[in-house]
């Protein structure tokens, strides 16, 4: 059973467990884009999987269309090192955002 089958199934559950799964995906997320930054010589940062996780973190936040655009315009940088550099500094803005959570 995934997790959010195991959350459901909680027995006093309430809203606090569909809470437990989201921040579990928003950390997840954010993993995501810190491996994405330190990855970015190797490794497409706007891939679709990366970007599923972008949208996720940007599509409630106010900044989110901003944080979203500044991720795209990071990937694009060269050489690699400039790339890693911004990518890493805008995932952590994006942590930020978060509370500062990390994956």
């Amino acid at each position: 059973m995934d997790r959010s089958g195991q959350l459901r199934n909680v027995a006093f559950g309430g809203a606090w467990s569909e809470q437990i799964a989201g921040r579990e995906a928003q950390a997840a997320a954010i993993a995501t884009l810190d491996a994405a930054a330190a990855g970015a010589a190797r490794r497409d940062p706007l891939s679709s999987e990366i970007m599923a996780a972008v949208d996720l973190l940007c599509e409630r936040h106010p900044k989110g269309p901003m944080l979203c655009e500044a991720w795209i315009a990071a990937a694009r940088f060269e050489p690699a090192a400039r790339r890693i550099r911004a990518l890493a500094r805008v995932s952590a803005q994006i942590a930020a955002a978060y509370g500062g959570m990390k994956g």
